[in-house]
């Protein structure tokens, strides 16, 4: 199977069983491969990019996601 076009996306980054996975909002899982380290993000909101392959994203970036203004 070939990766798709790059994708960012945003959520929860939490550990399971089976790996890291990015929780997203509306509660789709996708579960994290590649060389980004997401320990210290476990828990936290983030802003996520990478390629898709299957259920599994191929990271090439992962950080804080960025506090919106309440104004």
């Amino acid at each position: 199977m070939t990766a798709s076009s790059p994708v960012r996306l945003a959520g929860v980054v939490d550990m399971t069983p089976r790996g890291l996975m990015l929780i997203e909002g509306e509660g789709m899982r996708w579960r994290l491969v590649g060389d980004v380290i997401a320990a210290h993000l476990i828990g936290k909101p983030v802003t996520f990019e990478g390629t898709i392959v299957a259920a599994a994203i191929t990271a090439y970036y992962l950080a804080p996601a960025r506090e919106t203004s309440p104004c």
